[in-house]
């Protein structure tokens, strides 16, 4: 097994790359994985998975969605606003696909953008490097 500040050291330079769209970055004991594409002002959908690394060998994790939409209508005549947030954490899977403006968080670069969330990309990429450090995840008592 590769030793925790090694295995944490190491996440990013391995698990980084520009043609993912997710980052990998790293806070205390934890790896975090957050995706790139997003723009508050007009959608915001996404959200990270964090693996916290044990003592003993293993991990646990955490997703954290959260959405916001705003929308603006006119019906009978009369010009409307709408938002609608949603937050969760905890295990989740989100797979969908969103069409709008777009603002790379990293170059500035905006357009239009087809956004496809599928978490289990990120996760599967996470927790490849895990068990390849020779980690395991944690059962339900850590």
């Amino acid at each position: 097994m590769i030793e925790k500040e090694k295995v944490l050291s190491d996440a990013p330079k391995v698990l980084n790359s520009d043609n993912n769209p997710w980052k990998v970055t790293v806070e205390g004991d934890s790896i975090i994985g957050t995706w790139k594409w997003m723009d508050a002002r007009f959608f915001t959908e996404g959200g990270t998975f964090t693996v916290t690394l044990k003592d003993n060998g293993k991990w646990k994790e955490v997703d954290s969605t959260s959405s916001k939409i705003s929308s603006i209508r006119m019906h009978n005549g009369k010009l409307s606003f709408s938002k609608d947030i949603s937050f969760s954490k905890g295990k989740t899977y989100q797979k969908s696909i969103s069409f709008g403006i777009g603002q790379d968080k990293e170059s500035g670069k905006v357009g239009i953008v087809e956004s496809r969330l599928d978490t289990s990309i990120i996760k599967k990429s996470i927790r490849d490097y895990l068990k390849q450090c020779g980690w395991k995840k944690a059962g339900l008592f850590g």
